[in-house]
């Protein structure tokens, strides 16, 4: 279930028009409170994101502390 969380986040950033971008820029520096009440705050949807904007070249985003904790444990156990 990860793995299609992080592929699924991973699309939405790369396909996603520039508010899709903004919004998880938004979502990733206050996580876990919401940016938008509709949308998800799913940890491994939103890695997949971060994956892709680190991709891009971007520089690495501003991250609230709890996501920070979690975006260092995927990075130090990903295949």
């Amino acid at each position: 279930m990860s793995d299609i969380n992080q592929k699924e986040g991973h699309e939405c950033y790369t396909l996603g028009s520039p508010s899709t971008r903004d919004w998880f820029l938004r979502q990733w520096a206050i996580w876990p409170e919401r940016a938008d009440k509709d949308k998800t705050t799913n940890i491994s949807f939103h890695y997949g994101a971060l994956i892709a904007c680190r991709e891009d070249g971007n520089v690495e985003p501003t991250l609230s502390p709890q996501f920070r904790t979690n975006v260092e444990w995927f990075d130090n156990n990903q295949d």
